[in-house]
């Protein structure tokens, strides 16, 4: 069975041939610690890069699917944008962008352009300039979006690794635009306010998910980071009325088209599940340990619903434990989630710079050896 078939059964609740597994990002050091581990034993094929995201390293460690391919279909008209310029920070180094998140430009691009700072907004009248000025507005079109997408896809050896395409978050960008405490309590004292920025939001959404449906990608993600160790950030009850009937009419026009579309956020995120399964999404990922997510009991509650990527801890085990503790955790995780499909194997975030090669490299070997299905 290929990676492709794996991943589609596993996200069908379907039994593979093996548990899948999932990557989100391998971070800068930890490259280099791996490139320096292989040596001149790896060999760079271009088949594995697509447009700037390169799925070599993640390929030759024997992941079947990756994060990587950001999706930007529309877009601000640029003379609207010369004509309304985003506020200028006194410090040179620093930017706002359009959901009026803080900036500071890297000097290190491995570790990306830019490090958020913080938000901008911090006042209702400086929250209604921005939806006005930028989100009310008519964005255009990319030109020829799917067909170039499409292109570069053909070129791709979707088979053998599955590339992701992600879509805008909607909450993410919200708080981290405004800061947590404005967004509470603007949800609290004026939802109808609320409900008007994420229909702004919203109608960026399903443009951009009615261009990807052409495209042919069939994993995506949308990352939207709302949820702490222990608590989510805003109150659940919020959370499904205002922002899941936005992800969910987004969410059906791609799976109309066949696509499947999983949702990511790092901490605490149970008390979300059942607006995330109404809403439609195929997966939900992180499930991260440290924060409160027990497998078993996700896999009890919601595994007939929606497909668990995650759950192998980066905060200890990754970084400092011994290789019994990691082969330990893979068992335990196969034996809590995999039962009947709808489970992948991935750390909870990111590969991170502090965790160790030979960890990473047996939390993938123990995997393909004890997630076996007996068909």
């Amino acid at each position: 069975m290929n990676a492709h078939e794996r991943v589609i059964k596993a996200l069908n609740h379907e039994v593979p041939d093996r548990v899948p597994l999932f990557c989100q990002v391998l971070m800068p050091e930890f490259q280099k610690e791996l490139l320096n581990y292989w040596g001149d034993s790896f060999i760079k094929e271009r088949r594995f890069k697509l447009s700037y995201r390169d799925f070599n390293l993640e390929y030759k460690l024997g992941y079947d699917m990756a994060w990587g391919f950001d999706s930007f279909p529309y877009y601000i008209p640029p003379k609207y944008m010369q004509e309304h310029p985003l506020p200028k920070l006194p410090d040179s180094n620093k930017y706002v962008d359009l959901n009026g998140k803080i900036f500071l430009k890297q000097r290190n691009r491995e570790l990306g352009d830019a490090f958020y700072l913080g938000n901008f907004i911090d006042s209702e009248e400086k929250a209604d300039y921005f939806y006005d000025t930028y989100f009310a507005i008519e964005w255009e079109e990319a030109p020829d979006f799917a067909r170039n997408i499409n292109k570069r896809l053909k070129k791709f050896p979707s088979e053998e690794f599955v590339p992701c395409c992600h879509l805008d978050p909607i909450l993410e960008a919200m708080w981290m635009g405004m800061g947590l405490g404005l967004l509470i309590k603007l949800i609290r004292k004026d939802k109808a306010k609320i409900k008007r920025y994420i229909d702004m939001r919203k109608k960026k959404l399903i443009n951009a998910a009615k261009l990807n449906a052409e495209t042919d990608f069939d994993v995506f993600f949308i990352c939207d980071d709302t949820a702490l160790k222990g608590t989510t950030m805003i109150n659940p009850v919020y959370h499904r009325e205002l922002f899941i009937p936005a992800y969910k009419e987004a969410i059906k026009i791609l799976k109309k088209a066949g696509k499947y579309v999983c949702f990511h956020s790092d901490g605490f995120t149970e008390p979300y599940f059942e607006g995330l399964i109404e809403a439609g999404f195929s997966g939900v990922e992180s499930l991260e340990p440290m924060a409160g997510m027990n497998l078993k009991h996700l896999k009890e509650t919601y595994g007939d619903r929606i497909c668990l990527i995650g759950n192998i801890d980066v905060s200890q085990l990754l970084p400092y434990g011994t290789k019994d503790d990691v082969i330990n955790e893979v068992k335990k995780c196969i034996n809590d989630a995999a039962q009947g499909g709808g489970y992948m194997l991935s750390a909870c975030t990111d590969i991170t710079n502090s965790c160790k090669v030979e960890n990473v490299l047996t939390m993938i070997s123990a995997a393909k050896k004890y997630g076996q299905y007996s068909n």
